[in-house]
Protein backbone atom coordinates (compact mmCIF):
# COMPACT_ATOMS: atom_id res chain seq x y z
CA UNK A 1 0.00 0.00 0.00
CA UNK A 2 1.75 3.30 -1.21
CA UNK A 3 -0.03 6.38 0.48
CA UNK A 4 0.93 9.70 0.01
CA UNK A 5 1.90 10.81 3.82
CA UNK A 6 5.71 9.80 4.30
CA UNK A 7 5.11 7.54 7.05
CA UNK A 8 1.38 6.37 7.54
CA UNK A 9 0.73 4.76 10.87
CA UNK A 10 0.19 1.10 10.61
CA UNK A 11 -3.97 0.14 10.84
CA UNK A 12 -4.16 -1.60 14.03
CA UNK A 13 -8.01 -3.00 15.05
CA UNK A 14 -7.72 -0.35 17.89
CA UNK A 15 -7.23 2.30 14.69
CA UNK A 16 -9.35 1.37 12.25
CA UNK A 17 -12.22 1.47 15.38
CA UNK A 18 -11.03 4.78 16.07
CA UNK A 19 -10.86 5.96 12.91
CA UNK A 20 -14.36 4.31 11.88
CA UNK A 21 -15.45 6.17 15.28
CA UNK A 22 -13.97 9.75 14.96
CA UNK A 23 -13.19 10.52 11.32
CA UNK A 24 -16.10 8.11 9.35
CA UNK A 25 -18.67 10.08 11.47
CA UNK A 26 -22.61 9.52 10.34
CA UNK A 27 -25.53 12.27 10.76
CA UNK A 28 -29.32 11.81 10.65
CA UNK A 29 -30.73 12.88 7.07
CA UNK A 30 -33.46 15.02 7.40
CA UNK A 31 -34.99 17.93 4.83
CA UNK A 32 -32.66 20.30 4.40
CA UNK A 33 -32.57 24.04 2.92
CA UNK A 34 -29.91 23.51 1.15
CA UNK A 35 -27.25 20.76 -0.38
CA UNK A 36 -23.54 22.05 -0.60
CA UNK A 37 -21.96 19.82 -2.92
CA UNK A 38 -18.21 19.83 -2.40
CA UNK A 39 -16.34 20.18 -6.15
CA UNK A 40 -14.51 17.64 -7.36
CA UNK A 41 -12.88 15.82 -10.48
CA UNK A 42 -11.37 12.59 -9.10
CA UNK A 43 -14.82 11.43 -7.21
CA UNK A 44 -17.62 13.75 -8.90
CA UNK A 45 -19.51 10.98 -10.17
CA UNK A 46 -19.99 9.83 -7.19
CA UNK A 47 -20.92 13.54 -5.06
CA UNK A 48 -23.24 14.23 -8.04
CA UNK A 49 -25.40 11.06 -7.85
CA UNK A 50 -25.69 11.23 -4.03
CA UNK A 51 -26.96 15.09 -4.55
CA UNK A 52 -29.10 14.00 -7.03
CA UNK A 53 -30.96 11.44 -5.25
CA UNK A 54 -31.05 13.73 -2.27
CA UNK A 55 -33.18 16.13 -4.95
CA UNK A 56 -34.87 13.50 -6.20
CA UNK A 57 -35.91 12.33 -2.42
CA UNK A 58 -37.18 16.06 -1.25
CA UNK A 59 -34.39 16.69 0.82
CA UNK A 60 -33.02 19.58 0.01
CA UNK A 61 -34.31 22.75 -1.93
CA UNK A 62 -31.70 23.75 -3.18
CA UNK A 63 -28.13 22.72 -4.44
CA UNK A 64 -25.38 24.62 -4.46
CA UNK A 65 -22.04 23.48 -5.99
CA UNK A 66 -19.26 24.90 -5.09
CA UNK A 67 -15.77 24.53 -6.84
CA UNK A 68 -12.69 26.80 -8.86
CA UNK A 69 -10.88 23.97 -9.70
CA UNK A 70 -10.33 23.02 -13.92
CA UNK A 71 -10.79 19.47 -15.05
CA UNK A 72 -8.91 17.74 -17.74
CA UNK A 73 -11.46 18.54 -20.81
CA UNK A 74 -10.75 22.27 -19.49
CA UNK A 75 -14.17 22.74 -18.02
CA UNK A 76 -14.75 24.37 -14.29
CA UNK A 77 -15.95 21.73 -11.28
CA UNK A 78 -19.02 23.59 -10.89
CA UNK A 79 -20.00 23.89 -14.40
CA UNK A 80 -19.13 19.61 -14.79
CA UNK A 81 -20.71 18.54 -12.03
CA UNK A 82 -24.06 20.88 -12.92
CA UNK A 83 -24.56 19.61 -15.57
CA UNK A 84 -24.76 15.74 -14.83
CA UNK A 85 -27.11 16.97 -11.40
CA UNK A 86 -29.40 18.39 -14.57
CA UNK A 87 -29.06 15.07 -16.43
CA UNK A 88 -30.09 13.57 -13.70
CA UNK A 89 -33.00 15.80 -12.95
CA UNK A 90 -32.42 18.85 -11.11
CA UNK A 91 -33.93 21.47 -12.50
CA UNK A 92 -30.80 24.08 -13.14
CA UNK A 93 -33.02 26.91 -11.49
CA UNK A 94 -32.39 24.89 -8.12
CA UNK A 95 -28.77 24.93 -8.57
CA UNK A 96 -26.10 27.63 -7.43
CA UNK A 97 -22.36 27.54 -8.65
CA UNK A 98 -19.45 28.59 -6.83
CA UNK A 99 -16.65 28.87 -9.38
CA UNK A 100 -13.79 30.54 -7.09
CA UNK A 101 -13.29 27.63 -4.22
CA UNK A 102 -10.01 25.96 -4.62
CA UNK A 103 -10.40 24.13 -1.25
CA UNK A 104 -12.52 23.05 1.70
CA UNK A 105 -12.66 26.52 3.20
CA UNK A 106 -12.94 28.69 0.32
CA UNK A 107 -16.21 26.11 -0.44
CA UNK A 108 -17.92 26.56 2.58
CA UNK A 109 -16.66 30.58 2.61
CA UNK A 110 -17.40 31.47 -0.60
CA UNK A 111 -20.58 29.46 -0.95
CA UNK A 112 -22.34 31.83 2.35
CA UNK A 113 -21.00 34.78 0.88
CA UNK A 114 -22.65 33.99 -2.48
CA UNK A 115 -25.77 33.08 -0.40
CA UNK A 116 -25.63 36.42 1.33
CA UNK A 117 -24.96 38.26 -2.52
CA UNK A 118 -28.19 36.12 -3.78
CA UNK A 119 -30.38 37.20 -0.66
CA UNK A 120 -30.78 33.78 0.24
CA UNK A 121 -28.47 33.62 3.51
CA UNK A 122 -30.89 33.94 6.06
CA UNK A 123 -33.04 31.57 4.85
CA UNK A 124 -30.80 28.92 4.70
CA UNK A 125 -31.29 27.00 8.16
CA UNK A 126 -30.02 23.65 7.52
CA UNK A 127 -27.21 22.60 5.23
CA UNK A 128 -26.79 18.24 3.67
CA UNK A 129 -22.85 18.47 2.83
CA UNK A 130 -21.90 15.81 -0.10
CA UNK A 131 -18.31 14.52 -0.52
CA UNK A 132 -15.90 11.94 -0.25
CA UNK A 133 -16.61 10.02 2.82
CA UNK A 134 -12.99 9.77 3.92
CA UNK A 135 -13.05 13.84 5.02
CA UNK A 136 -16.67 13.51 6.11
CA UNK A 137 -15.56 14.85 9.58
CA UNK A 138 -13.39 17.52 8.28
CA UNK A 139 -16.00 18.95 5.91
CA UNK A 140 -18.76 19.23 9.35
CA UNK A 141 -15.84 20.42 11.15
CA UNK A 142 -14.99 23.13 8.65
CA UNK A 143 -18.57 24.51 8.37
CA UNK A 144 -18.34 24.12 12.76
CA UNK A 145 -15.32 26.84 12.08
CA UNK A 146 -17.43 29.25 9.30
CA UNK A 147 -20.54 28.91 9.58
CA UNK A 148 -21.39 27.65 13.41
CA UNK A 149 -24.90 28.46 13.64
CA UNK A 150 -26.57 26.20 10.71
CA UNK A 151 -27.39 23.00 11.35
CA UNK A 152 -25.23 20.59 9.67
CA UNK A 153 -26.38 17.22 7.69
CA UNK A 154 -24.31 14.91 5.96
CA UNK A 155 -24.39 13.10 2.80
CA UNK A 156 -21.04 10.46 1.86
CA UNK A 157 -20.35 10.00 -1.06
CA UNK A 158 -18.15 6.44 -1.58
CA UNK A 159 -16.43 6.29 -5.11
CA UNK A 160 -14.79 2.87 -4.39
CA UNK A 161 -16.22 -0.41 -5.58
CA UNK A 162 -16.04 -1.72 -1.62
CA UNK A 163 -18.28 -0.76 1.24
CA UNK A 164 -17.34 1.81 3.81
CA UNK A 165 -16.79 -0.69 6.54
CA UNK A 166 -14.12 -2.14 4.11
CA UNK A 167 -12.31 0.91 3.74
CA UNK A 168 -8.98 -1.20 4.86
CA UNK A 169 -9.21 -3.86 2.76
CA UNK A 170 -8.87 -1.57 -0.09
CA UNK A 171 -5.35 -0.03 -0.79
CA UNK A 172 -6.20 3.57 -2.58
CA UNK A 173 -9.44 3.39 0.07
CA UNK A 174 -6.83 2.97 2.87
CA UNK A 175 -4.54 5.63 1.62
CA UNK A 176 -6.63 8.37 1.22
CA UNK A 177 -8.92 7.57 4.83
CA UNK A 178 -5.31 7.79 6.38
CA UNK A 179 -4.28 10.72 4.35
CA UNK A 180 -7.40 12.49 5.82
CA UNK A 181 -6.40 10.84 9.53
CA UNK A 182 -3.16 12.99 9.21
CA UNK A 183 -5.20 16.25 8.30
CA UNK A 184 -7.59 16.64 11.47
CA UNK A 185 -5.02 17.64 14.65
CA UNK A 186 -2.52 20.02 12.54
CA UNK A 187 -6.22 21.72 10.79
CA UNK A 188 -7.30 21.94 14.49
CA UNK A 189 -3.91 23.69 15.56
CA UNK A 190 -4.32 25.58 12.63
CA UNK A 191 -7.57 27.14 12.68
CA UNK A 192 -8.76 25.79 9.29
CA UNK A 193 -11.59 23.73 10.98
CA UNK A 194 -13.29 23.40 14.23
CA UNK A 195 -14.54 20.25 16.73
CA UNK A 196 -18.37 20.01 16.48
CA UNK A 197 -21.25 21.32 18.35
CA UNK A 198 -24.05 18.46 19.34
CA UNK A 199 -26.42 20.84 19.14
CA UNK A 200 -26.18 21.86 15.33
CA UNK A 201 -24.52 18.68 14.42
CA UNK A 202 -25.72 15.67 15.61
CA UNK A 203 -23.93 12.31 15.45
CA UNK A 204 -24.79 9.06 15.04
CA UNK A 205 -22.92 7.09 17.45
Amino acid sequence: MTCAANSPPKLTPQLIAEINRYLLVRTEIRKADLCLLFGSHKSADARVQVAAQLWRDGLVERVLVSGGEYTEAGQCEAHDMCEVLVAQGVPRSHIILETRASNTGENVVFSFGLLKELGIYDAVQSVIAVGSVSASRRYLMTLERYWPEVIKMLAPANKYPVSVADWPLHAEFACEVLDEWGKIQPYLKAGYVRELNPETCPIID
